[in-house]
């Protein structure tokens, strides 16, 4: 059975990368949920201006 060496700063790296990853995709969402909010509010006075 052949083991691979790994570097401590290659774990290091995927961990940061892979944390910058998730915190990217949580940003990304929270802006998709602050869009959806303001578009919501948006259509929801518009309609009740249409009245």
């Amino acid at each position: 059975m052949k083991q691979e060496f790994i570097n401590q700063t290659d774990v290091e790296e995927y961990i940061s990368k892979n944390y910058e990853d998730i915190e990217r995709e949580k940003e990304q969402k929270f802006v998709d949920l602050m869009i959806e909010i303001i578009v919501s509010l948006t259509l929801k006075e518009l309609y009740e201006e249409g009245d």
